[in-house]
């Protein structure tokens, strides 16, 4: 090809990227006066069109969402939204209503959830898809997860004063809305076991119906409440369901109250692998060898427990038991201390109107709790935390909030 051929195909390329360039700017300006008009159908269609002429690019799809929202199209929006790249900063806006679609009217909370998994790994300070994350494992029972994921918030000092809540609680919370949201959710997966164990067990407990031996001090005697209809459900779900922890964990820590071995033992050799991972299992191995008389191997897997959870008071008052027995009782009168701490801690959070305006007060009997439990670096960023915050009132102003389980 001559010099003169070379040089009229750049001028034809020049003037076609030329005109691209021209069109793609016409699209996003008339994509901004039909969105400013209200205009959603000539904004889906334009921004179509852009999509078409920039794929992959962020400002394009944004538009198309922005459209597909405006014209009621929520689940085209939300699939528009998951296929901005991660490189643009209008990716996490885009992300974050996604995630807002997913665990509300597109009643998608495990796809929210990956949504905020993925913000995350663009944005690992994000504190709105941490506070996300911890609602849903908390609304789901997912303990272990929210544990970790309290966490992984701390460290990364993205947390607010509920993320220690959920941390410190994980073995025991019950958010009040619990049944409220998985029956939600369960409506558009109407089998799920997350979510069908999560009702349940949300309505017994914020019915006032939970029944803990950790709640109960010493010498109080055993109160079994009759449960006839909703222990019919949760049995119907544990036939189902045989291997799910947050039944089994329920009906065992049933069956420890009576002081029924046989059921224990039965009931754990129904857990799955993934319970040796949970501190509950551990906590309950270790009744069945305190009720053995096998002192050490109670003790051993009451420390176990207590190394998987440092906050499990339950395991730290049974562990004080087995140390009393054995003639250690200076470690069993600093557990026991430390578990009757734990359970007046619980007892205060859960009087709270809402978990995510915890007083500075509690924050700080939190705080002193964590240390006790080993857990220095918690206790001293939520020092910290509480530091920032104004200081609480005297004392003599300070009022006691009703009963009621925390909201998100």
């Amino acid at each position: 090809m001559g010099l003169g051929a070379l040089a009229a195909a750049a001028i034809i390329v020049n003037g076609v990227v030329g005109w691209g360039e021209v069109r793609t700017e016409r699209l996003r300006d008339d994509c901004r006066k039909a969105h400013q008009a209200g205009d959603y159908a000539a904004e889906e269609r334009l921004a179509g069109q852009w999509v078409q002429a920039l794929p992959g690019a962020a400002e394009p799809l944004f538009f198309l969402a922005q459209a597909q929202l405006g014209l009621g199209k929520k689940r085209e929006a939300a699939e528009t939204m998951g296929r901005l790249p991660d490189g643009d900063p209008l990716t996490l806006t885009a992300l974050g209503d996604r995630a807002d679609l997913l665990f509300g009217d597109l009643q998608d909370p495990r796809e929210a959830a990956r949504t905020c998994e993925r913000i995350l790994r663009i944005d690992p300070t994000n504190g709105d898809a941490h506070r996300r994350l911890c609602f849903f494992y908390a609304a789901t029972l997912e303990r272990e997860k929210l544990a970790a994921q309290g966490r992984r918030a701390i460290q990364l000092g993205c947390e607010t004063p509920e993320t220690y809540v959920y941390l410190l609680g994980s073995d025991w919370l019950t958010l009040s809305n619990t049944m409220t949201v998985n029956s939600h959710w369960l409506q558009a997966a109407p089998d799920d076991e997350r979510y069908l164990v999560a009702a349940a067990r949300g309505f017994v407990s914020n019915s006032g119906l939970e029944e803990d031996v950790a709640d109960k001090a010493e010498g109080e005697e055993d109160v079994v409440p009759a449960l006839p209809e909703h222990e019919r459900r949760l049995r119907e779900l544990l036939e189902r369901f045989p291997g799910n922890l947050e039944l089994l964990a329920y009906f065992i820590q049933k069956a420890t109250t009576r002081g029924d071995r046989d059921e224990v033992t039965t009931l754990l050799g129904q857990a799955p692998p993934e319970a040796v991972e949970d501190n509950r299992f551990w906590r309950f191995k270790g009744w069945v060898h305190s009720q053995d008389g096998e002192g050490d191997e109670a003790v051993a897997a009451f420390r176990r427990a207590l190394e998987l959870d440092p906050y499990d008071f339950s395991s730290q008052h049974q562990l004080a038991g087995a140390l009393r027995k054995q003639g250690n009782l200076e470690d069993a009168a600093r557990l026991s201390r430390l578990a009757a701490q734990g359970r007046a801690l619980r007892k205060r959070i859960l009087e709270q109107p809402d978990v995510r305006a915890v007083p500075p007060a509690v924050l700080a009997e939190m705080a002193d709790y964590a240390r006790g439990c080993g857990d220095g670096p918690i206790a001293d960023t939520l020092e910290a935390r509480i530091r920032q915050i104004a200081p609480p009132p005297p004392k003599s102003t300070q009022t006691r909030d009703s009963p009621r389980g925390p909201i998100p």
